[in-house]
């Protein structure tokens, strides 16, 4: 079983009263060391850990000798940059795991004809039966999927497979002919459709293109052809932190989890193997709520289910949709379609008193709220409901999730009410969604996406999150490198997206470590390098506060310590920082 840290801290404590001096496991000395904490200690140059806790962290050195003893490894790192345990406050982790171990993978900087090559490739492969399932489509195809004969192109390359492929939101998805069938869509377009079910505006067929919750048919119909089992959610959990660790996340917020995904979760940590921290964003409404428990039943079986590693008391809602597709909720009219017309806003799913209500419930269980808002419209009608919490004494957490459009009011609000800015760069930096929501914004509007300079100046939290596997990755080194460079780090894609809205490093570097621990409530044992916290810290081949600022979305992980024990060792480094365990 990990380390409780709760209990090491609490021992450490009686046994610092009893005697200053405290031998041990390792000592780290000779290092840079950007610690994320408040005061005088944000820079060290080393630290001592005692069963997987912080026991001193140091300006100097010689400080650390008080520490050593005759078992304490000791490791001079000669000047090897180390930051705090990232933390990425909205992951989806186990669908990501999901995705990297089943599922076909697109690129959102795809053709249509590359993307149907893919799945022609990945079709071919596949045993009878099965679906192709797979995401990652450009925004940018919509209007070129939208169509009929898109739909019977993508039957050409399946092999008699159904197909179901979300877009790079994740928020809609395309699917073939056989999947229509499957679900029982009829494909002439007759009938009742589901709202956000798209029909060709030539031949007036169903298209083959759904809308958010327009294609819960055809997940449905997936579901029930394969059998998943709680051993697949737990490689799925597995996979994921091995991929995390490499990129040096040490902790995470997972902003849609259901009840197989927290049992999934649950076992991985009994199991001895859950390397890392998790707060659960529970769907008590909504796409990941259980069909077959109560509201209070679900509150009491995740509650049961919680530890130190595994937190249980958060949840997720979603206002909005999101800019491309146009079902974001936006004060500003989109551009004129022939569908919407000349003054079309989006969709906004609850009012200011029904979305109160359910907060009301929240509150009443002590949970705390992340609420998907893509939109200025979607994050007012948030931000109407949290006043009337904080109006009512709530003081519970509560985030906006992207918030990539906020009106200049609701800024100012955002710091008035304690609500925390949970940002994506790794959606807004130049790239495909931006090019999307270019397209359908007036220019003046879509420029001018996540004020987070603003944001910070006023104030108000703001955590960073990647919404992997929205995005193709979840590396936290290229959201820091966008949020300083407001460039795309990758440099797929030139220029800049409204340039003065750009953080310093150590800003970012805040925004991705104690900043999302504090949003997720878990900075009371990590996010920072701190005595008595978790010894989670990651050392790195470059020095972020030194480099060209461009460079900093190619930083490499050399180690990932995760409670003092060493969970990543790039191939380049000579031995582990941690000692043996």
């Amino acid at each position: 079983m990990a380390t409780d840290v709760s209990a090491a801290i609490e021992s450490d404590n009686g046994e610092r009263d009893m005697n200053d001096r405290i031998e041990a496991d390792f000592v780290v000395r000779g290092a840079k060391v950007f610690t994320a904490a408040s005061g005088e200690l944000a820079y060290a140059t080393g630290f001592a850990v005692r069963d997987g806790v912080f026991a001193a962290v140091v300006a100097d050195d010689a400080e650390l000798a008080a520490h050593i003893g005759p078992n304490t490894v000791v490791r001079d790192l000669d000047g090897a940059p180390i930051v705090p345990g990232l933390f990425d406050d909205h992951i989806h982790h186990v669908y990501g795991g999901r995705m990297l171990t089943r599922e076909l993978q697109l690129s959102s900087r795809s053709s249509l004809d590359e993307v149907l090559a893919a799945v022609d490739a990945w079709a071919e492969q596949l045993p009878d039966g099965a679906w192709i399932i797979g995401s990652g489509w450009g925004s940018t195809l919509v209007p070129d999927v939208s169509r009929a004969d898109a739909r019977r192109r993508l039957d050409e390359v399946s092999h008699g497979h159904p197909a179901l492929l979300s877009d790079d939101s994740h928020h809609n998805a395309w699917a073939n002919t056989a999947a229509l069938v499957a679900a029982g869509i009829p494909l002439d377009g007759s009938g009742e459709l589901i709202e956000g079910t798209v029909v060709d505006r030539e031949t007036g067929e169903t298209a083959g293109v759904f809308f958010e919750h327009a294609s819960a048919p055809l997940r449905e119909a997936h579901a029930s052809s394969e059998t998943e089992t709680l051993e697949d959610r737990k490689g799925y959990v597995r996979t994921t932190w091995k991929l995390l660790h490499s990129f040096g996340i040490t902790g995470i917020q997972d902003a849609g989890v259901d009840r197989e995904s927290l049992d999934a979760i649950v076992a991985v940590h009994e199991d001895g193997d859950l390397k890392g921290w998790v707060s659960c964003c529970l769907g008590v409404h909504g796409l990941f709520a259980p069909k077959d428990l109560a509201t209070d039943e679900w509150d009491r079986y995740a509650r049961q289910r919680a530890s130190d590693r595994v937190r249980t008391d958060f949840t997720k809602l979603a206002v909005d949709g999101v800019p491309p597709t146009q079902t974001a909720g936006m004060i500003p009219a989109y551009l004129p379609t022939p569908e919407h017309g000349h003054d079309h806003h989006g969709l906004v799913y609850y009012s200011v008193d029904e979305l109160t209500e359910l907060l009301r419930g929240y509150r009443a269980q002590g949970r705390s709220t992340k609420i998907h808002c893509a939109g200025d419209w979607g994050v007012r009608v948030a931000m109407d409901a949290f006043e009337v919490m904080r109006n009512e004494g709530s003081t519970l957490t509560y985030q906006i999730a992207h918030g990539q459009f906020v009106a200049p009011e609701d800024r100012r609000r955002m710091a008035q009410l304690d609500v925390v800015a949970e940002i994506s760069p790794f959606i807004w930096y130049p790239g495909v969604i931006p090019q999307a929501i270019a397209a359908v914004l007036p220019e003046d509007v879509a420029s001018k996406m996540q004020p987070n300079r603003e944001l910070l100046d006023l104030g108000v939290l703001v955590a960073g999150g990647s919404d992997w596997s929205v995005v193709p990755t979840p590396n936290a080194w290229e959201g820091i490198g966008g949020l300083v460079t407001r460039e795309d780090p990758l440099e797929h894609f030139p220029g800049q997206l409204w340039a003065e809205q750009a953080v310093t490093v150590e800003e970012a570097l805040r925004i991705f470590t104690i900043n999302g621990a504090k949003a997720a409530r878990l900075d009371d044992v990590i996010g920072s390098i701190e005595v008595g916290k978790a010894a989670n810290f990651v050392v790195i081949d470059r020095d972020p506060f030194t480099v060209d600022p461009r460079e900093l979305g190619g930083t490499k992980v050399v180690e990932t310590v995760v409670a003092g024990e060493t969970v990543y060792l790039a191939d380049v480094a000579v031995g582990s920082v941690a000692a043996p365990r």
